[in-house]
Order: C-alpha cells, then sequence, then structure tokens
C-alpha cells in the first residue's frame, strides 16, 4: 500500500526502485550529491499535482504502474540518454579538461552511474492509453543547476532535457496525453 505524504502543496511517497541502487546519490539542493555512498535506490515520488488534493484511486494506479514496470522503465531512460548524449555533449561543449571531468565520453549505460543520480520521480495526471506519463528528475556532473530530466510515456522516452523536463505537462499534452 503506498503512503503518501503532503510535503507543502505536493503529495508525495518513498520508494525503492532497485535500477537506481549503485549510481550517486543526490538528494542535495538542485540535486547535488549529498553522500560519497552510492544510492540504495530509494527515491522521492510526486503524486500528480492536483492543487493539493490527495492523490485519487487514478493516481495511485498510475504510481503502482511504475513501481511494476520500473526494470523496463530504467533500461528505457538508459537507452534513451544514451542515445540523446552526444546531443547533450554538443550542447553543453564542455572543452578538455572539464569535459574529461564533467561529461565525459561513454560507451554503455553503465558509464552512467558515476555521472548521474535520481532525484525525484514525476507521475504526472496525463495519461494515453491507459497509461501514465512518468518524469526522471536527476542530478548530473554537467549542470548542477538545472540537471537532467526524462519524460516518459510507459517505456518510451517522450524527451530528455533539463530536470525541468520530469515534470512539464504540455510536453505531455503534445505527445498526446490526456488529463485524467
Amino acid at each position: 500500500m503506498l503512503d503518501f505524504q503532503q510535503d507543502g502543496p505536493f503529495w508525495t511517497t518513498e520508494a525503492q526502485l532497485p535500477s537506481w541502487a549503485g549510481y550517486q546519490t543526490r538528494n542535495g539542493p538542485y540535486g547535488s550529491i549529498s553522500s560519497d555512498i552510492p544510492s540504495n535506490g530509494v527515491v522521492t515520488i510526486y503524486a500528480p499535482d492536483r492543487n493539493e488534493s490527495p492523490p485519487t484511486e487514478q493516481d495511485r494506479a498510475s504510481v503502482q504502474w511504475l513501481l511494476d514496470h520500473e526494470a523496463a522503465v530504467a533500461s528505457a531512460i538508459l537507452e534513451g540518454l544514451l542515445a540523446e548524449y552526444p546531443r547533450l555533449q554538443r550542447l553543453y561543449d564542455y572543452e578538455r579538461p572539464d569535459r574529461e571531468a564533467l561529461m565525459p565520453d561513454v560507451s554503455s549505460s553503465k558509464d552512467f552511474r558515476q555521472l548521474i543520480g535520481l532525484q525525484n520521480v514525476h507521475v504526472l495526471q496525463l495519461l494515453k492509453d491507459g497509461i501514465p506519463y512518468v518524469g526522471y528528475e536527476f542530478g548530473c556532473t554537467w549542470d548542477e543547476e538545472h540537471g537532467l530530466g526524462v519524460l516518459l510515456h510507459g517505456t518510451r522516452v517522450v524527451e530528455v532535457g533539463d530536470a525541468q523536463t520530469s515534470f512539464t505537462l504540455w510536453i505531455a499534452e503534445q505527445d498526446g496525453g490526456v488529463e485524467t
């Protein structure tokens, strides 16, 4: 049973997402590194924002969908990030030695373990074909202020960008998401 607690205007719950154990622990401000010890995969999950109203049964079902499919979602995120990473490298355009320290070349998704850490998961109030839109917000070595965000519909990566991408409704709406 998901135990949601009100945290200011938001409703949150904590869950362990085993796929993210071993990545950086990024629970500091702006997703900064909060421990030298690798993450155990415990993360805060934000229920859909409904103006301080508690999560609905559909919201709980969307979060449960995420938990039931967490390994497939994590795999999709890492594959999507691996595909988008060269574009991000060009966008940030770090020169050596900063590039080697902050945004080195990667050859597999395992290389991201030293570069990113999951901070929050955002379940949006939009569905498409009964499947929720979910955003993953990461801290990352290459952008300490804006982080990394991945928005998915199910196990399909919709967009990779900064942390804001993980909770921006209009991206999901443009993809065909319908409010529940």
